[in-house]
């Protein structure tokens, strides 16, 4: 089947619209191994002249495929550009993405006109949505899942479908049993301090303490994880790489070009992107040197040391108050 021309992308919720993209992205490739891959983000500067000449003829009529993100900033130029490629494709297939709010209406309206294809991506809601969202994700490794597995796994990590596609990756990646079943998952994220500690980690990293604060006393407190904090240190310094890996970024690069650099998933540099605005080199370096000191005092101190579960607890919230915080 040959891909359409143009195929918009609308909704919020990034693991589908990543799905939607990577999907067109190898229906074009099947067709065409050799199609250049051009990614615009419109809401970047100079977004429309990058636009236009990826959309221009060329001479011997290469095929590409061409990514244009945030299509809710298309400014009325850009518009016209992808509304004449809808009229007359040549060998360019476009996949668009937009957010489906208030914001660009008037471009997904007039997109809409000219009845191209559409995929929807909705907010995924807790609960069946997203137990059958996680039933398709396994399907898509090749793999099967009892119901009970599925249903401990939405349990464990909770409603982040970003950490859930992490999630089934490493399930599907490293059991071999099929179908994958309760007690597989049971005692492959036992734990849970591990995933919970990702969201101690974006809370610190986005600098929202009260929530950081919150997170720890539920992990380690609620949960009653003695070794908990290891976790949590392991995943704060993962959080702390990626920032460091993509401020040195020129800031006119695109997600997925300093994703393809950097070796990181698009949706992990974005994170990390937004996080990074909030820090400074200087800042991001003082946080190294805490964090190194919180990774020995999880680990049980210095020689001759031997911290107790309050005393870890209480390093965690410090170095929350003192980083997040300050």
């Amino acid at each position: 089947m040959t891909p359409a021309p143009l195929t918009l992308v609308v909704g919020p919720e990034e693991v589908l619209v990543e799905r939607a993209i990577a999907s067109a992205v190898a229906d074009v490739r099947q067709h065409n191994p050799e199609a250049q891959r051009f990614v615009i983000d419109a809401a970047e500067e100079d977004s429309t002249d990058a636009l236009v000449e990826a959309l221009a003829p060329t001479l011997f009529g290469d095929a590409s495929v061409v990514i244009i993100r945030s299509a809710e900033s298309l400014d009325e130029r850009g518009l016209s550009a992808l509304l004449a490629h809808a009229a007359e494709p040549g060998e360019s297939v476009c996949v668009v993405t937009h957010a489906g709010g208030a914001k660009g209406k008037a471009v997904l309206s007039a997109l809409r006109k000219e009845k191209v294809a559409e995929i929807a991506c909705p907010t995924m809601r807790k609960g069946r949505d997203t137990l059958s969202f996680l039933t398709s994700e396994v399907r898509r490794h090749g793999r099967k899942a009892t119901s009970d597995a599925i249903r401990v796994l939405y349990e464990a990590i909770g409603h982040d479908p970003v950490a859930l596609c992490a999630a089934v990756s490493q399930l599907c990646s490293d059991l071999e049993a099929d179908p994958i079943d309760e007690e597989a998952v049971r005692r492959y994220f036992g734990g849970v301090a591990d995933m919970s500690g990702y969201h101690v980690s974006d809370a610190v990293w986005e600098r929202r303490t009260a929530d950081a604060l919150l997170d720890v006393r539920w992990v380690t407190v609620a949960q009653g994880q003695a070794s908990a904090g290891v976790a949590v240190a392991s995943a704060l310094s993962f959080g702390l790489r990626a920032l460091v890996r993509v401020q040195g970024m020129p800031r006119n690069m695109s997600a997925d070009a300093i994703a393809a650099d950097v070796g990181m998933p698009a949706w992990k540099v974005r994170t990390a992107l937004n996080q990074v605005k909030r820090w400074s080199p200087e800042r991001l370096a003082a946080a190294t040197v805490r964090l190194a000191g919180l990774d020995v005092a999880m680990k049980g101190g210095l020689p001759g040391q031997a911290l107790d579960v309050d005393q870890k607890i209480h390093a965690l919230e410090s170095f929350v108050l003192g980083v997040a915080a300050d």
